[in-house]
């Protein structure tokens, strides 16, 4: 018998609350992970706005086109092809975290949704998205940062200390539910 499924059976019957609530969860992180995956996407065109101005034809039609992404905008109009290429790395750099997050906070509910807890996926899954959701912290920052090295942006990006410490806290409660998954074989075995 797996340990998946000497988990599932050894669950009790109020664990059937949380995995009604952990498939919604996974329902809404897979559309969160979707949504994100088709913003990232669609700033792959940025590059494409000023060649299609120069043919009469704007993304947005005429005036102030812009785009943005984890908190930060900017203005496309009068940007080079050089320049939106710049404007487009900056945003992938601050949303692919979030895709990333996505996918793996998707991923644990699903497998909690499946009964399976204390098991080597949901521990690597939860230690990745801990890894995410810590780099989504600092990504916008290094976005806005290469914006501002060509003089694109105005400011910082908006944002809070939220995800750094929620992340760091993920990360760490993965390391101990991986040590406590090993104490557990390894009573297992003396039993």
């Amino acid at each position: 018998m797996s340990q998946t499924a000497i988990l599932s059976s050894t669950l009790s019957p109020d664990f059937d609350r949380a995995r009604k609530l952990s498939r919604v969860m996974a329902v809404l992180f897979t559309i969160g992970f979707w949504l994100a995956l088709a913003g990232a996407i669609l700033i792959l065109a940025t590059p494409l706005d000023p060649i299609i101005e120069r043919g009469g034809h704007g993304l947005v039609g005429h005036g102030n086109v812009g785009v943005g992404a984890a908190g930060i905008t900017v203005s496309l109009e009068g940007l080079s092809v050089v320049q939106c290429v710049w404007v487009m790395l900056a945003l992938e750099i601050a949303i692919l975290p979030v895709v990333f997050l996505m996918h793996h906070a998707r991923r644990i509910f699903g497998h909690f949704a499946r009964g399976e807890i204390f098991v080597l996926p949901v521990i690597v899954n939860i230690r990745q998205a801990g890894l995410w959701l810590i780099l989504s912290f600092f990504a916008p920052i290094v976005g806005n940062t290469a914006l501002n090295a060509l003089k694109l942006s105005h400011g910082q990006a908006d944002g809070t200390a939220w995800p750094l410490v929620i992340g760091i806290v993920t990360f760490i409660a993965a390391h101990i539910m991986a040590e406590a998954t090993r104490i557990a074989a390894e009573n297992a075995e003396i039993v």
